[in-house]
């Protein structure tokens, strides 16, 4: 059973939407959705610390549900649109707004999933999202994923020619020039690091200079920067 189909109905009470029923209260919802990084970057993920919740209801694989959180595309969006709105009603409008969402399965049925996704995400940038980060809704295991350098780089870039909406993405995008070629090409708008930064938490230093940036301390905070620079250069003397 999938998270979208353990999840209770909507009561007569107070709770008539599902996402009442789970959340409660934007205040609360916003706590469950923010880490502390988060919040000082300004960013709240939604759909990514939640992403398996989210991609629970949209998937037609997990979602089974027959009342109004299930069956056709806007059925199963309606937790997403929802969940969108309420954290929209606490989020400071000055701040960006971001989700993650998994808007292709490599299953068979590509063209209507990923048709699907984009009229969802339509629907969430006029409800105030402001980027879509780009993934895949890894909802069954006879997906045929494609895995491969930047490999969903032409779906990012689908996705924010007929969405609207600014896009970014993270599978399969370790080299530094990887990254600079999507964004320069105008596929993706942000690159997110994910596991190359566990592999080497100086990953952008490092990008830094394999893409021949003047100074390349300076992509990292400015106290450690100006020592590392410092450094080099009495290394070098």
């Amino acid at each position: 059973m999938s998270l979208a189909d353990a999840a209770p109905e909507p009561g007569n009470g107070p709770a008539r939407r599902l996402s009442d029923v789970l959340m409660r209260h934007p205040r609360l919802l916003l706590a469950l959705l923010l880490a502390p990084p988060l919040a000082w970057l300004g960013i709240a993920y939604l759909g990514s610390l939640a992403a398996l919740l989210a991609q629970s209801f949209f998937s037609v694989h997990a979602n089974h549900r027959e009342d109004a959180y299930g069956g056709d595309a806007a059925g199963r969006g309606r937790f997403l649109l929802e969940t969108l709105a309420a954290v929209r009603e606490v989020w400071p409008e000055h701040l960006p707004l971001t989700a993650r969402f998994g808007v292709i399965e490599y299953d068979g049925r590509d063209e209507q999933t990923l048709a699907e996704s984009i009229a969802l995400t339509r629907q969430m940038r006029e409800g105030g999202l402001d980027l879509l980060n780009v993934s895949v809704g890894f909802s069954t295991p006879d997906a045929k994923i494609p895995w491969g350098s930047a490999f969903l780089a032409p779906i990012a870039e689908r996705v924010k020619r007929e969405a609207g909406i600014a896009v970014a993405s993270s599978w399969g995008i370790d080299d530094p020039h990887a990254a600079e070629r999507v964004v320069a090409d105008g596929q993706m708008d942000l690159v997110m690091v994910g596991r190359a930064l566990l592999a080497n938490p100086h990953w952008p230093y490092h990008a830094a200079r394999e893409l021949d940036v003047a100074r390349p301390s300076w992509v990292l905070p400015a106290p450690y920067a100006h020592w590392l620079e410092r450094y080099q250069v009495q290394r070098a003397a």
